[in-house]
Order: C-alpha cells, then structure tokens, then sequence
C-alpha cells in the first residue's frame, strides 16, 4: 500500500506535472472568465518555473545531499559485507533487448565489482526486487545478474535479494539477510544523493553502514546563478524533490529518526 501512496503522490508532486497543470487550469478558467484567478495560477505557474527551471535551486538541493560524502572514504583493511542497492538498470528494457540496460547510476554496479575485488572474502547481498507497478517479475536483480555474468564475476558469491521495492525494503531485507553483529563492518554502495536516506534508515534498524558514494552529479564547489538550460534545472529539481520527499516522508513514517 505504502508502495502504491508513494507511486501516486509522485505523480502529484512532480515538477512538470504541477507546471502544466497549473497552466491548464489557468486556462480553463480564462475560458469561463475568471479572469482573477487564471492571472493568479498563470503567476503561480511562473513563479515554480522560475524556482525549479531557471535558477538552480534543484542543484542546490542534490549538493546538499552529496557534499557530505565528498571526501574520499578510508574504508578498513578488513570488511564482512557489502551491500549493494539497486537503481542502475532498467529491468524490463534488459529482457526487451537481452542484454542489461543501465542508466545513469551505473556507477553503483561498477564500483561493487572493484569493492568485491577489493574484498574478496566479504559477504555480498545485492538488494532490488521490481520497482513496476505491473512488472512484478522483472527485478533489478535479474538484470544485476546479466550485468555480473558478463564481467566475468562469481554470482554465486552474491546473494540477490529480490523482494525490496523502496529503499527501506532494501535495508530492513538485506539486514535479515546479512543477520549483521554489532561489530561486524559492512560497506553500502548506491548515489551521493541516495545514500543519507539509506544511512538514516540503517541507524534506525541499529545498522551502522560504511558510506560508498557514487555517480555525483555536482562538482565539489556549487555557485548559485541564473542558468536557461530549462530542461536540465527541471530535471535537477525533480530528481532531488523525489529525494527529499523521500527524507521526509521517511522520517514522519517513522522508518528513520531524524530527515537530514
């Protein structure tokens, strides 16, 4: 249910969608002459345009998240898992074409080969089910799988964890999985922008995570100016509004104790 809410919300909440229909509702009411409140939605409509599409105010929100995790980690000479979110493939373009589909956040299987490199003795869980509303058989996993094989790694060493659908199945699942000590020391792989929910999730469960940040989309220093690459400001807030909401969200749930 709480899978369906955030699905649903999502839709209401995204960028584009409330910029068109805040147009088209202005609109409509030009149409039937009130003419008052279409100036004050067309106002509104430019206002979210100029937050979300020309200044930077997306980018500030991810730097936000990612600058925590700027500097280079020491991780220890000894580790006990790894664990590893998914988000880096598209599952059902990967059984479309037969061959593993990745996106942006590639870096997350990328980077895991070289930890499991690294550490060869560690446990490893990969965590991702489907995150389809109607797909429910076309998981991360299964095109995490395709992704090792073709590198050449040993699936076998790696536990797929298939049933998570948000970012709090992934931890709460993966740590029945792991069944983790207290001191036992366990790195979390996934996006800069992705790892503090993921962080403040685990210490809520009593988890304590190593942070394994990657794909960054920001440079280390942020500027705030006027910017018309519209479409890459939208996207820049939508991707982080999604992240954020997420945060809060979270916190109000109670699946964490603190937002940042």
């Amino acid at each position: 249910m709480t899978f369906l809410l955030s699905k649903i919300l999502w839709i209401v909440f995204n960028t584009f969608n409330i910029i068109l229909f805040l147009i088209v509702l202005a609109f409509f009411l030009k149409f039937f002459r009130f003419n008052f409140f279409s100036k004050f939605f067309y106002l509104i409509s430019v206002i979210v345009f100029l937050i979300t599409g020309i200044l930077p105010t997306g980018s500030y929100l991810i730097f936000q998240l990612e600058k925590d995790f700027y500097n280079e980690n020491i991780f220890p000479e000894n580790i006990d898992g790894i664990l590893i979110l998914s988000g880096a493939t598209n599952p059902f373009l990967t059984k479309v074409h037969n061959q593993v589909s990745l996106n942006a956040s590639s870096e997350r299987l990328i980077e895991s080969v070289n930890l499991m490199n690294k550490y060869p003795k560690a446990k490893v869980i990969f965590s991702g089910g489907s995150g389809s509303l109607k797909n429910l058989e076309l998981t991360h996993s299964s095109a995490a799988k395709i992704f090792y094989k073709s590198l050449g790694v040993d699936i076998s060493n790696i536990y797929f964890e298939n049933k998570s659908r948000n970012t709090y199945e992934n931890i709460i699942f993966s740590k029945k999985i792991a069944k983790p000590n207290d001191n036992e020391k366990w790195i979390i792989i996934t996006s800069a922008f992705h790892l503090k929910r993921a962080l403040n999730i685990g210490q809520k469960v009593n988890w304590n995570l190593i942070p394994y940040a990657t794909d960054f989309y920001l440079p280390k220093n942020f500027e705030w100016h006027l910017s018309f690459s519209f479409l890459n400001n939208l996207l820049m807030f939508q991707n982080s509004s999604h992240e954020w909401i997420g945060l809060i969200s979270y916190y109000f749930m109670g699946r964490t104790s603190k937002i940042f």
